[in-house]
């Protein structure tokens, strides 16, 4: 490298530069940026008393097949299978939708429904705030509502973004996570998804049951009919021509053959009536030992700190922005004016060769 070039590179990274031209005139003007600052803090700190902290429970949960698939014999045990991915998959979405959130905006606490109408970003919050007291000013009035805990979408919006479930289907495991800013709501609101979700998962495993068993119960009822017909039409045969009740041969060839029809008639109708007798009792066991098939492996914790509070960042964001309000105007008038701060104020505003060495500007 020339020595030129190093005597360039030494100029560029002059600590003495950047002092006199950025911070010199900054302490000239101390007292605005303390100003600045002080207001910058004066208006951040009543804005992070409006905005809460926000506390996060996590439940994991173990997702089996469902039971009802699980059994198909009378002499199966009931076993363990984890849930495909196509089936975790499918629950986790599940828990997405509008029809699930609104159960389970059914059984939550007016506590728990509250904290939810509070948007989670701090624009939202302060907006959520502020507007009752504008709006008692204004003396303008809310609308009158009938139903007290109406299912809204705006409802169904806030429920949505406070809850993040996240299947994995290599583990067979669902993770629900809830936010909110009653420190003790957290685990409330984890706990209720969970109820709502083993309800209605047990619900939906016994009507892939039940649709058999009411049609089964049907052709069996139907089965029953004509057993009993048979045995009518058996019994008044024999009554008709003074059979005994216990025989079941003649010597006359055709009494025997239209009682042989009968008896064959009534042999078929018993089996086929046994036969679904049988799927009707198997249908029954596997109602009755449908089990949850949602296992709870790490249940809600209360939170016992925030998961997200921006309270110091807010402060520390008013004490910046209040001395960035003071120092860019200092530079900039600065910059504008023209001021000679260093020997490279010189060289830049004279076009002339300088000889000798130029002593430090105080």
């Amino acid at each position: 490298m020339s020595p030129e070039n190093q005597y360039n590179n030494a100029e560029q990274l002059d600590p003495q530069f950047f002092i006199a031209k950025y911070l010199s005139p900054v302490l000239e003007h101390k007292w605005i940026v303390l100003f600045t600052t002080l207001i910058g803090l004066a208006l951040a700190i009543p804005v992070s008393l409006l905005v809460q902290p926000q506390y996060s429970s996590t439940a994991t949960t173990q997702v089996e097949a469902p039971r009802a698939k699980m059994i198909s014999k009378v002499t199966e045990e009931i076993t363990s299978n984890t849930g495909s991915k196509e089936y975790i998959l499918a629950e986790a979405e599940k828990m997405h939708s509008s029809a699930f959130q609104a159960e389970v905006l059914k059984v939550i606490p007016e506590r728990l429904r509250n904290d939810l109408m509070v948007p989670l970003s701090i624009k939202g919050q302060l907006r959520k705030k502020i507007t009752p007291y504008i709006k008692k000013i204004l003396n303008m009035q809310d609308p009158v509502s009938i139903d007290k805990n109406p299912i809204t979408p705006e409802v169904l919006g806030a429920l949505n973004d406070r809850m993040k479930i996240t299947g994995d289907p290599r583990n067979g495991t669902i993770s629900i996570q809830g936010v909110t800013f009653d420190q003790n709501m957290a685990t409330v609101l984890v706990k209720s998804y969970i109820d709502v979700w083993v309800a209605l998962n047990m619900e939906s495993n016994k009507s892939l049951i039940r649709h058999e068993l009411e049609f089964t119960a049907e052709q069996r009822q139907d089965y029953y009919t004509q057993l009993k017909n048979a045995e009518i039409e058996l019994r008044l045969f024999k009554q008709k021509f003074e059979i005994p009740p216990g025989l079941t041969s003649v010597t006359d060839m055709e009494l025997q053959s239209q009682l042989d029809v009968l008896q064959n008639k009534l042999a078929n109708t018993q089996e086929r009536y046994k036969r679904m007798d049988d799927i009707y009792l198997e249908l029954s066991r596997k109602e009755k030992a449908v089990v949850n098939n949602i296992n709870v492996i790490n249940p809600p914790q209360v939170p016992l700190y925030p998961s997200k509070d921006m309270r110091i960042k807010i402060i520390l964001m008013g004490l910046i922005l209040g001395a960035a309000a003071a120092i860019a105007p200092i530079l900039a008038w600065d910059y504008y004016r023209g001021n000679i701060r260093h020997e490279r104020d010189i060289k830049s505003a004279i076009d002339i060769p300088i000889i000798g060495n130029l002593p430090n500007i105080n």
